[in-house]
């Protein structure tokens, strides 16, 4: 027969057990999965689709927002790929204005240059090596290049911090748009050679880029002379995404391109989105313009992608499936309103990208716990300004989190049940006892 003890330590097992249970089943049931919010291409159809390349949703939650997007296509013009979404619906997308490379109107899966929104895609890979014990965000060039010590300027530049580069102020210049400060007058016009004004821009990155390696970079980030000290002001360089796609290699041995894949898109189910790639992008270029060779811009502006993927990207890392709490907090703190491949204004994030064919747009509002997101991308010039109409009509209901009044009920069914299996296992042991 039981004792009172026996049953009472039984019954407490049981208990534990069962609200650890009932707690896992209710917080995977609750919660949608990242797959969930990665189908976007189910979400696309089951939108109205309109004029061709256009798809609204016709909810009435969303009618003001989506005359408002069609008013500035049809009367004001709004050319290029876009898409308009929130954490769960697609209110809008469309594709106009702008011919592929087999001369078919682009759509929300035509692939472009995304320029400079490449660079949150480096910060979230940093960061993950951050949850990894693997770098922290105090560690310095010298820390990470101690094999550069010869280098002129080491002293100064070694200071620079992991975090310093994320945030625009390690003040080492930047080697794209001030190639003379970053490379060298010497260097820079012995590559190029008496003839570099009579070459077109794209000939001459071709020249330049494809007789440096490396090292020869890296000695130019310790000898180059820097604009301002580490820490001290703003200041806006494609050298600190570069360096820190670098340093990313040095430390899981992986290209970048590997591992941006590994950790971001194939997570994300980024199927048509690439980094470090040429040849792939689809959208056509206006006329005088080039497309871009990565291996110019690796972690500052080397991704293709198409809207649709940058969709998933955005839910997947602001709902919190590729990154801790504590992670996205820090990447999204700013300072001097920058944070690590965001620009943050109020309740915006943001960060648009330019190549010499395209130009990109990029907005996140959170209020009340929920999202909006805004991506497109066009011909260079041809951008269109529909944030300022967007953000006044986003004012989404707070979210009720029903999850905690489903949990404590199946809690409590589990347990009752818990407690009725411990009853009954008693009572026959009772009585099997008494007939022995």
């Amino acid at each position: 027969m039981f004792s009172g003890n026996e049953r009472n330590r039984d019954m407490k097992k049981i208990v534990s057990i069962a609200l650890i249970l009932s707690m896992t089943i209710c917080l995977f049931g609750c919660t949608p999965g990242l797959k969930d919010r990665i189908r976007v291409e189910e979400e696309l159809s089951r939108l109205n689709n309109i004029e061709g390349n256009t798809w609204i949703n016709e909810d009435e939650e969303y009618e003001s927002m989506v005359n408002s997007l069609l008013y500035i296509e049809r009367d004001v013009g709004l050319p290029g790929a876009w898409i308009v979404a929130t954490d769960d619906d697609i209110i809008y997308a469309t594709g106009k204005g702008i011919l592929d490379n087999d001369g078919n109107v682009v759509d929300p899966f035509t692939t472009f240059e995304i320029g400079s929104m490449s660079k949150s895609f480096v910060s979230v890979c940093i960061f993950k090596l951050v949850e990894e014990g693997r770098i922290s965000l105090a560690d310095t060039l010298g820390d990470l290049f101690p094999d550069y010590s010869y280098c002129p300027n080491y002293g100064r530049t070694s200071k620079v911090t992991i975090s310093d580069m994320l945030h625009m102020r390690s003040g080492i210049p930047d080697y794209l748009n001030a190639p003379t400060d970053f490379w060298g007058p010497d260097l820079f016009y012995e590559i190029l050679g008496p003839d570099m004004e009579e070459l077109s821009p794209e000939e001459n990155h071709e020249r330049f880029f494809s007789s440096v390696d490396e090292r020869t970079f890296l000695e130019s980030v310790f000898t180059c002379e820097p604009d301002n000290e580490p820490d001290r002001v703003f200041a806006y360089s494609n050298t600190n995404f570069y360096l820190l796609s670098v340093i990313i290699e040095h430390l899981t041995g992986m290209a970048y391109q590997d591992y941006v894949r590994e950790t971001v898109f194939d997570p994300c189910g980024m199927t048509s989105t690439s980094s470090m790639a040429f040849g792939d992008v689809q959208a056509s270029l206006p006329e005088g313009a080039y497309y871009f060779r990565p291996e110019y811009s690796k972690g500052a502006g080397d991704i293709h992608s198409n809207v649709v993927d940058i969709l998933r990207y955005d839910r997947a890392l602001f709902g919190g499936y590729l990154l801790s709490e504590e992670s996205m907090e820090t990447m999204l703190e700013p300072i001097s309103t920058y944070a690590c491949g965001f620009q943050i204004k109020g309740d915006m994030i943001t960060h648009g990208g330019d190549t010499p064919g395209f130009t990109s747009a990029h907005y996140i509002i959170e209020r009340n716990g929920q999202h909006l997101y805004v991506i497109g991308w066009s011909h260079q010039g041809t951008k269109a300004g529909i944030l300022n109409i967007l953000e006044h009509q986003f004012d989404p209901k707070p979210k009720h989190n029903t999850g905690i009044f489903i949990l404590a009920g199946t809690s409590a069914a589990v347990i009752c049940a818990s407690v009725f299996v411990i009853v009954r296992i008693g009572k026959k042991k009772k009585r099997t006892e008494e007939k022995a």
